[in-house]
Formats: C-alpha cells, structure tokens, sequence
C-alpha cells in the first residue's frame, strides 16, 4: 500500500525541502521506491534534486510538449479542460535509484487561484479536483506498472488551496521547524486550521456521496495525521574536556518553546478532530530528529544537487577549502545528520501504515 506524506509547515525557512529530499534519499537508501511531488511553486526541491539547467529546460513548452515537463502538463488539461493530461517523471540528478520526481512548476500559483475551497470542497462539486497528487500518483503507478512505497510532497508555505490539496491527498504531514518564536507561534496556527480543513472537507463529502454513495475513493481522503516534527538549523558546542555536543543556550530554550507548543496546543487541538484519529498512538511531544545547521554543506548540496548522504564523497565547491577536499569535522557532520534523515526513514517505515 502506497503511503503519502506531505512535509508542511506555513512558515518559510524551517528546511521542508531539505527534510524532505534527504529523507527520500534514506529512504531510497533502504530500497523502497519513492516518488516525489514538487507541488510548491518556488520548485526549490526540484531545482535542488534535478539541477537548474534541466528544470529549466523541463519548463519550456513546445509542439512536442505543449504544457512542458512538469505538475503543469497533467494538471492544466485535468483542471481546465476536464481531460488527463500526460505525466512525466524524472530522475534526480544524483541516482541512486529508486526515486521518481514529478517536477513543479510556477504555474501553480495558479493553479491555486484556481481551486475554489466554498464550491469544490464544501460544496462538494470539486472534491477530486482538489485530490490531484491523489489523482497524479493512481495515474503514474497504472503507467508504471508498479506502486510506489512512499510519495512524499514538498509545500509551500502558507494555508492556501495547494496545502490543502496536498493534506486531502494525503495519509500523514510532518512538520518541520527551526529554533525561532515564530515556529512554535506557526505550530499551533496548524493546530487552529488543520481542523477547519477537515471540517470543510467532511462537509462537502457528505453532500458529495449523496448521489455517489458507491465512491470508496473519496471516503479514504481528507484525513491527514500528524506524523511527527523534526528539529531543524541549531547549532551545537562541546564543553570544555567533554566530547558530547549540545545546543547553545538560545536554541536549547526555543527548543523547548516549540516542544511545549506542540504539547500544549497542536497535539490537544488535532486530537479533538472527529471521524478519525488525527494523532496516531506513536506521536507525542518529542521531536523525530534533530537536524544541525550544516552551514557551508547546506548550500553546497543543492549546487550539485546531491543530498547530504553522498556529499561527503564530493568535493566541495567553495574554493578556499584546502586541497579542495571538506575538513574532517565536517564530514563527521555529514555523516551524523545523515544517520538522523536515516532516523525520520525509519520512523516513516516503522509507523505509518
């Protein structure tokens, strides 16, 4: 069965896209097939993974490809003119098998403009328009002639329509946050909306299965869980004589404003939700990982878009690195945030289902 989870967080900056590729390479990694859905119109993950210059070229329209390469080509024709359109996945730029991308594009801003929350979804005449990843994953596995164990989709941040789109469409969301107030503040707006969003969805499913009782599709979507937060951009020191590294003190203490958010006001409000469990038993207060600021490592990823497993391998693109080759330190960094993505993989393998 077909796992979706969408990485989500209505605040910028807190690393969805860099929790969500690396967390596709582990689970690449542990031989599970993967697809990922850029449905963010900054399309910095499928910058990131495929490379600027191909993504470029993915972007351009022609005879051949009328709408391009991307989300765009079947979701133009499936939105506006009631026809599927063709999907196109692709290879990120570092293979290792096992990972499909179905590219984004900037046209889904409107795409957003598009969707409409008080007809399609409350109303109950647009339900699967807002179910396309939905739609996208059914169509590609029937052309690939296999599923897929995780689809993993990467969001913009905000509540608009593509986040909600994506949180029908899916069976978990993860949240990534940084060490700032404003984090913990966006954690519990999650906590405020997320029930709204469903509330809207039930409604409109109700009026919808009136005339299309038999629609077992529909009654298996718009119920997201919450599958657990992760901790992302601290910085660490160790002690004097100590080889055990912990967070700076201003970190340790945001660390602990955005946990108690998560325990004292997302947590209680996704579990008032009716009509299932929006918080599975595994979830509480404690983050899934805990990722450090990869500084200079970070940027150089996406320049040639390897995730942090193989970039120890690389040689760094900086040039003030002695002898071109990254300082021990630094690979032991890699290495040790590699095991932590290695960690969110596990969590997902272990726990949804």
């Amino acid at each position: 069965m077909t796992i979706t989870v969408s990485f989500f967080n209505n605040k910028g900056g807190v690393g969805k896209t860099t929790t969500l590729w690396n967390t596709s390479a582990s689970l690449a990694a542990k031989n599970k097939k993967v697809l990922v859905i850029d449905f963010d119109p900054q399309c910095n993950f499928s910058i990131a993974c495929l490379g600027n210059v191909e993504f470029s070229e993915y972007l351009q329209t022609s005879t051949e490809f009328p709408f391009g390469q991307t989300i765009k080509s079947f979701a133009l024709p499936y939105i506006q003119q009631n026809k599927e359109g063709k999907i196109y996945k692709k290879t990120p730029k570092e293979d290792h098998g096992n990972i499909d991308v179905v590219p984004g594009d900037f046209w889904l801003n409107n795409f957003s403009d598009i969707l409409n929350v008080g007809t399609d979804v409350i109303g109950g005449a647009g339900l699967y328009r807002f179910l396309t990843p939905s739609i996208i994953v059914d169509r590609l596995q029937k052309q690939n002639g296999f599923e897929y164990d995780y689809v993993l989709i990467d969001l913009p941040p905000s509540f608009n329509s593509l986040v909600r789109s994506a949180l029908y469409s899916s069976d978990y969301f993860m949240v990534p946050c940084t060490a700032d107030l404003f984090s913990a503040y966006c954690v519990g707006l999650i906590g405020d909306m997320l029930p709204l969003f469903v509330n809207d969805w039930e409604q409109g499913k109700e009026r919808y299965l009136r005339s299309n009782s038999f629609d077992e599709f529909i009654k298996t979507k718009g119920m997201p869980r919450f599958g657990g937060w992760v901790f992302n951009g601290f910085d660490t020191r160790k002690a004097r004589g100590s080889e055990v590294k912990s967070k700076l003190g201003a970190d340790q203490a945001q660390y602990e404003v955005v946990k108690k958010s998560i325990k004292e006001r997302l947590l209680p409000s996704l579990r008032e939700i009716k009509g299932y469990q929006a918080v599975p038993n595994f979830i509480n207060e404690s983050p899934i990982a805990e990722i450090e600021d990869l500084n200079v490592m970070a940027p150089d990823s996406i320049v040639q878009n390897v995730p942090i497993k193989y970039l120890s391998i690389r040689k760094p693109t900086q040039v003030n690195y002695i002898r071109g080759r990254w300082a021990s330190n630094q690979i032991e960094l890699m290495r040790d945030m590699d095991k932590q993505y290695d960690i969110i993989a596990s969590h997902i393998i272990n726990n949804f289902y």
